[in-house]
């Protein structure tokens, strides 16, 4: 069965989880990391572990496709990735099992701990019909999917807006674009873009002085 239609739930804690595990319900769980080193409009570099293998994954978007890269690496070349890391790295623990027949996860990311539940619908009508049942402690429906990129560089959208953190990882890396999400005001949006913009004139301005320099030595 082809799964297309997927439901994404934020949990209000746990619980779900232990009530399931206390019933047997079979799992299947796994760990994953994904972090970053490059972030622009049309092109990024994800790097992502889980079951003790490692994968870079370079994605390019244009007006017609959006296209995905993916390669087989070592640990060493992970690790050594993660030098370049923009931000921090996202890490949580998925369990994957069956309601009703359904194909279903529950991923806990690791920091800050988040409890999501994704279920997937072979249909449209069946996903519209759907009821959560209210013991599953659901706190709201996410609306859509989870964008790793602007969890890296902006936080969880149900989360208080941290434009602290936005500027420290603006101050170690500006090896990205600006993709603003639509929780983020006007107001934090500008003050964000304008310190991102004075970032990169410093940089640009710093590297020509470099470049002078290098040409009055060599004359």
């Amino acid at each position: 069965m082809v799964y297309e239609i997927q439901k994404n739930f934020l949990l209000s804690d746990c619980t779900l989880l232990e009530n399931l595990k206390k019933d047997n319900i079979p799992f299947r769980n796994s760990k994953f990391e994904t972090f970053y080193t490059q972030i622009t409009s049309n092109h990024s570099v994800k790097f992502q572990s889980f079951c003790n293998e490692f994968y870079k994954i370079t994605k390019f978007n244009n007006s017609i496709l959006e296209q995905n890269q993916e390669e087989k690496i070592s640990k060493k070349k992970f690790e050594k990735a993660r030098k370049k890391i923009i931000g921090k790295s996202i890490k949580k623990e998925r369990f994957e099992f069956k309601f009703c027949s359904l194909k279903s996860y529950i991923d806990i990311y690791e920091e800050p701990k988040i409890c999501i539940l994704k279920i997937f619908f072979p249909t449209l009508d069946s996903s519209n019909e759907f009821k959560i049942p209210k013991d599953f402690k659901i706190q709201k429906e996410l609306h859509h999917d989870l964008n790793s990129k602007h969890i890296v560089l902006y936080g969880f959208e149900y989360q208080n807006f941290d434009i602290e953190k936005c500027f420290k990882i603006i101050e170690k890396n500006q090896n990205f674009s600006l993709d603003f999400p639509n929780y983020i005001n006007a107001y934090d949006g500008f003050r964000i873009f304008l310190f991102y913009l004075f970032k990169k004139l410093k940089f640009y301005w710093t590297l020509s002085l470099e470049r002078k320099d290098k040409q009055s030595l060599c004359e």
